[in-house]
């Protein structure tokens, strides 16, 4: 089991790189990267500007975030996630507690040999919080760089995209059961049940950061392409591969000048993975490319 899952999302892994490097290569037509790069530092430099002003409201609720994802539905019974009532005594800022959480860190490591599980369990804690702090930013920065992204690149994307894979034949796609009421209620309550397990927790919610505006721009890509039933069959055999492809463009998105080119590496990676999807390249070798306009 443990070695089909290894493979498995190395393969993945490998699939994403690769849209990735294509995508990399169409960000230099249709106009791609200049409008890429007009578009991407509004957004960045908006979020830059809020986390800065609102430095302990974001910190606050990164250290949520992290609380949540160690105890899940436990960190519940301290009073909800809410933004007062845990923390702190009230009126006592995110700056003076972190000053205590340093000096009881010292404290502890005068005795660490008696309580080194404590002090372990603070530094996860506090990584966490910074893990969750950095992607609290990619995530917002990321879906805010989304909004126009269906006007502006998504279309010519599609269109590079689709220049690509002129030879290649569509392959039927496995298909899945039609989800009545009873199992979509059924997969909603597993989900919120496995926010209640401690760690489990943490995969969860970072594996729907990480697939939220991949898979958004997945179905968007999928309109005139692939009916629903056939989009759903295709996005669940491809799920390993959204959430690298969708690790990886947060990633990118953390990384100055490389960042800027995040629009249109996300519309034409999408459209990528996509079509070598659904397409078989065994059946009919791929027509030369025609050539392509800058």
């Amino acid at each position: 089991m443990w070695k089909q899952a290894y493979q498995r999302w190395t393969a993945a892994f490998r699939e994403a790189i690769a849209c990735l490097g294509m995508a990399l290569r169409d960000a230099r037509h249709a106009g791609l990267w200049w409008r890429a790069a007009l578009w991407c530092p509004v957004p960045t430099f908006a979020w830059l500007w809020l986390f800065y002003h609102y430095n302990d409201l974001v910190l606050k609720l990164a250290g949520r975030a992290s609380l949540f994802a160690m105890s899940g539905g436990l960190s519940l019974m301290d009073g909800g996630l809410g933004m007062g009532g845990a923390g702190g005594p009230p009126g006592k800022g995110y700056a003076d507690i972190v000053a205590d959480l340093v000096r009881l860190l010292a404290d502890i490591a005068k005795s660490v040999m008696e309580l080194g599980p404590v002090l372990q369990l603070l530094l996860v804690a506090l990584v966490l919080a910074g893990f969750f702090y950095v992607l609290l930013f990619a995530f917002a920065n990321l879906t805010t760089v989304c909004l126009p992204l269906r006007w502006l690149f998504l279309r010519r994307a599609q269109r590079l995209a689709h220049t690509r894979y002129t030879g290649w034949q569509p392959r039927p796609l496995p298909a899945l059961a039609r989800r009545g009421a009873w199992q979509s209620a059924r997969t909603m309550l597993k989900l919120l049940l496995s926010l209640l397990v401690p760690v489990w927790s943490l995969y969860v919610v970072v594996r729907f950061v990480l697939e939220f505006n991949v898979g958004l721009m997945y179905f968007l890509a999928a309109e005139g392409v692939l009916d629903q039933e056939q989009r759903r069959a295709l996005m669940h055999a491809q799920r390993p591969a959204i959430t690298m492809l969708g690790l990886i463009l947060c990633v990118l998105m953390l990384i100055p000048f490389i960042n800027l080119l995040m629009p249109a590496l996300l519309c034409s990676s999408v459209c990528h993975l996509q079509r070598r999807g659904w397409i078989d390249p065994t059946r009919s070798p791929p027509a030369p490319a025609p050539a392509l306009t800058a």
